[in-house]
């Protein structure tokens, strides 16, 4: 049986090899059907693993924001959270407006997937894969993108093929994807923020930490504006 690359990188995401720790939102007991059964044992056996091209930034710290900001806000999250998209949406652009690109804030994205946990290992591959050679940037404009469109690449009723678009705008084909898949540079870093957020005991999303502190960012544009500014001013 043929798998596509899609297919196998949804079906391999799932496994020990990037075990999530538990978030918010629990999977939800899935049925197969005989021909996928046959395909995740098909799958079962792990791809030969490849090794970054020299120079990538695919593993690095996904960071934006001036590394003089006097304030560094750290976000765990999962591209198949509801909670994070809302935030991402509606939030997010006046933080970066406002705060970021004029120099004051400083943010880092960390993946902890959540459920439907193939789903969410699939678009942080596909970031990262991004990210190969022109790091964070193309990095958030991927996540930008699957925040945007997660209900149709997460719960539409063509999801491969949503997921398949985003991909192609990211200039990934089919081919490519699946070499990001087999990358062990980008599933050890995906597993190094995994590991961190179980040693910061986070075990939902979106949660925001500032100096190694829990802290709570509101929803709505203006407030989480203020309440970074406040942040900002004290440390200045």
């Amino acid at each position: 049986m043929t798998i596509s690359p899609f297919r196998l990188a949804l079906i391999l995401a799932g496994s020990a090899a990037l075990a999530a720790c538990g978030g918010s939102e629990e999977p939800a007991a899935e049925e197969t059907t005989a021909a996928e059964d046959t395909e995740q044992r098909t799958a079962s056996a792990e791809p030969e693993m490849l090794q970054a091209p020299e120079g990538s930034q695919a593993a690095d710290a996904m960071v934006i924001g001036s590394p003089d900001a006097p304030l560094t806000v750290v976000e765990y999250a999962s591209v198949t959270c509801p909670g994070c998209a809302a935030f991402h949406n509606n939030t997010f652009g006046a933080i970066k407006e406002q705060l970021i690109e004029t120099g004051q804030v400083r943010f880092e994205f960390r993946e902890l997937p959540t459920a439907p946990r193939r789903e969410a290992f699939a678009g942080f591959i596909l970031a990262r894969c991004s990210a190969t050679t022109t790091g964070p940037q193309s990095y958030f404009a991927v996540i930008d993108a699957l925040f945007k469109r997660q209900n149709a690449w997460v719960r539409g009723p063509n999801r491969g093929q949503e997921l398949r678009n985003i991909a192609v705008q990211a200039g990934l084909d089919d081919s490519g994807f699946e070499e990001c898949f087999r990358r062990q540079d980008i599933r050890d870093a995906i597993q190094g923020n995994i590991d961190l957020a179980r040693e910061n005991n986070v075990s939902g999303t979106p949660t925001f930490f500032i100096d190694g502190e829990r802290f709570e960012l509101p929803f709505n544009p203006e407030e989480a504006v203020a309440a970074l500014t406040a942040e900002v001013e004290k440390r200045r």
